[in-house]
C-alpha cells in the first residue's frame, strides 16, 4: 500500500538555501529619524522617582496613549514638546498644524470613490441629508461629515480636471 503525503512531508526535513543568519543583537531601524529630533535626544532626560509617570512620559517625549493621535480626547494633550521638533510632512500626517498654519492637503479620491460620490452629487447637489438616506446610491451607509469630507475631495478632483466631467 502507499504512504500518505502528508507523512512524506512531514518526514523531510526542510533545506534553507542561501538565507543569511539573523543576528537578534543587531538592531537597524527601518525608518529613518529626523536630524533635529536626533539633536534632541542627544540629551538624555532622567527618570523623575517621585514624579507622576505621565510626567515622565512628557520629559522623554513620548506619548502616555497612542491612540491619543486618532481621537480628540476632552483631557489636555500630553506631549507637545516634540512639535518644534517634527518636521512639517510628519505634522502633516499626524494632523497637526504645520509651521506655517496649514494642514495638509486632502487626498484625490480613488476611481470608485469619484464613481459613486459623482452619482450623488448628480442627483443631490450638496444636500447631504438626502445623501445618507439614500441606500442605493450610498451603499457604504456614509455618514454626513464623511459625505462632506468626499464630496470636498470630489470638487477638488473636478477642479483638477475640468475635462472630466463637463456638464
Amino acid at each position: 500500500m502507499g504512504r500518505s503525503r502528508r507523512k512524506y512531508k512531514q518526514s523531510r526535513s526542510k533545506v534553507r538555501v542561501g538565507l543569511p543568519k539573523k543576528n537578534p543583537r543587531l538592531f537597524k531601524p527601518s525608518f529613518s529619524v529626523p536630524p533635529k529630533l536626533v539633536q534632541s535626544l542627544t540629551d538624555e532626560p532622567l527618570w523623575d522617582a517621585e514624579g507622576t509617570v505621565n510626567h515622565n512620559y512628557h520629559s522623554f517625549g513620548v506619548l502616555t496613549d497612542p491612540n491619543a493621535i486618532a481621537v480628540p480626547s476632552p483631557a489636555p494633550p500630553t506631549v507637545d514638546s516634540g512639535s518644534d521638533l517634527e518636521e512639517d510632512d510628519l505634522k502633516s500626517a499626524l494632523g497637526k498644524k504645520r509651521r506655517d498654519g496649514r494642514s495638509a492637503p486632502p487626498q484625490p479620491l480613488t476611481a470608485m470613490q469619484r464613481i459613486h460620490i459623482s452619482r450623488l452629487v448628480d442627483k443631490y447637489g450638496d444636500d447631504y441629508q438626502s445623501m445618507l438616506m439614500d441606500i442605493k446610491l450610498n451603499p457604504m451607509q456614509h455618514s454626513i461629515g464623511t459625505l462632506q469630507k468626499l464630496c470636498i475631495r470630489y470638487q477638488m478632483y473636478q477642479e483638477k480636471n475640468p475635462l472630466i466631467r463637463a456638464k
